[in-house]
């Protein structure tokens, strides 16, 4: 009879394990007109204590980075996310962007349509080396809705960029402009 109520319980806890009952492996940003998800393990830092290449005098809206990756006192895989108020095209912008990149001695690796959330945006991958020697991989999107161009910037170093895409999806495809 043990043998039986044994394998009774241990049905009953492979059900209840097998039945959905998940948790959730994010955080959630909501603040300054935007929202995403980012991965539990990361963490959100000020702007301030960064010190980020950004687009004009754009605002950071936000920024979220892995503290397991620092390199020269510099958190080296990060995400962060920029407003600008719309001036012109995304095809302009973009056009602009890519030569900013190429003027800094970066490379355009690939560029791309898509769909974020109903808006139409551009994806860019290009390869960077920081002003403190780190070789990087990022990936930049951009997109804009009726007054503001937005831009996510996925930063990580070239030999991590790679594994570090499921993160950054999860980060780019929940991002809703608020």
């Amino acid at each position: 009879m043990k043998k039986y109520a044994l394998l009774i319980l241990s049905i009953v806890v492979v059900v209840a394990f097998a039945s959905g009952c998940t948790t959730n492996s994010y955080k959630t940003y909501d603040s300054n007109g935007i929202s995403f998800h980012y991965p539990t393990g990361w963490n959100e830092v000020s702007p301030d204590k960064l010190s980020l290449t950004v687009e004009g005098s754009s605002e950071v809206l936000a920024v979220v980075v892995d503290p397991e990756n620092i390199q020269n006192n510099n958190y080296q895989t990060l995400v962060f996310f920029q407003q600008i108020p719309t001036t012109g095209s995304l095809a302009v912008a973009t056009a602009s962007l890519k030569t900013q990149i190429q003027a800094v001695g970066g490379q355009v690796l690939s560029e791309t349509d898509r769909t974020i959330n109903g808006v139409s945006a551009k994806d860019m991958v290009y390869s960077i080396s920081t002003t403190s020697g780190v070789a990087k991989k990022e990936r930049i999107i951009a997109m804009q809705d009726s007054s503001n161009r937005y831009y996510i910037v996925c930063s990580a170093p070239t030999a991590d960029f790679d594994r570090q895409q499921s993160n950054f999806n999860l980060i780019i495809d929940s991002f809703k402009i608020q």
